[in-house]
This record gives structure tokens, C-alpha cells and sequence, in this order.
């Protein structure tokens, strides 16, 4: 899961990364992984999760301009420091939460 972490994230902070002795054997010193078949890329994550679900579903997939404002809005909240964390506030302030999941959750509203 660390792996996955810092594949998606970029490099623990440094004190931790230093500590991390088992990286060695799957990044190099700037965090790019030695062997990328054992790691789940972000974008494989979110077909999987996401995506693949919502077809299933039979509900409309995330478009480009949405998987990019979801991306920047899920990333920051995954920061390894939680003082790094947005807020709930900027969360709800973020593009996908006004473009995308503030409108259907008003439609959800109107129909009940």
C-alpha cells in the first residue's frame, strides 16, 4: 500500500522516507518505482473503483474534465501530513464538488 502511496503521492515526507528501509527495493532515491507491474497505477485505481462501477451501474462515467477536477480535489486530501489536508471547506469549494456533485445532489433532492 506504500508503494501505491508514494507512486500516486510523490515521495513520503523526508523524515519518514529515510526511515523506510524497503524502498530501496522498490524506488529509486527519487521515488520512481524499480518495478512498475507491482503497482497499481492512480488512473487503474480509479477505472476500477470508479469508473468500471459506474458502468455497471448504468451510470454516466466521469468524463475528462471531470476525472481531472475529481484528481485535483481526491489527491490533496490523500497528503501524508493531515496539516497538509484542504479543509472541509475548500473541499466543498473545489470545481468537482460545484460543477459536478452539487448539481446532482440537487437533483436527487427535487425528485424526493
Amino acid at each position: 500500500m506504500t508503494c501505491e502511496h508514494v507512486d500516486t503521492l510523490g515521495v513520503l515526507p523526508l523524515e519518514w522516507w529515510e526511515k523506510w528501509d524497503a524502498r530501496r527495493l522498490k524506488f529509486t532515491e527519487d521515488a520512481r518505482p524499480i518495478n512498475r507491474n507491482h503497482l497499481r497505477s492512480w488512473c487503474d485505481r480509479f477505472e476500477d473503483s470508479v469508473q468500471q462501477p459506474r458502468r455497471d451501474s448504468g451510470v454516466q462515467t466521469f468524463d475528462a474534465r471531470e476525472t481531472k477536477a475529481f484528481f485535483d480535489m481526491l489527491r490533496p486530501m490523500l497528503s501524508f501530513r493531515p496539516e497538509d489536508r484542504p479543509t472541509t471547506k475548500q473541499i466543498l469549494e473545489s470545481e468537482w464538488m460545484l460543477k459536478w456533485a452539487m448539481p446532482e445532489y440537487v437533483k436527487t433532492q427535487d425528485k424526493a
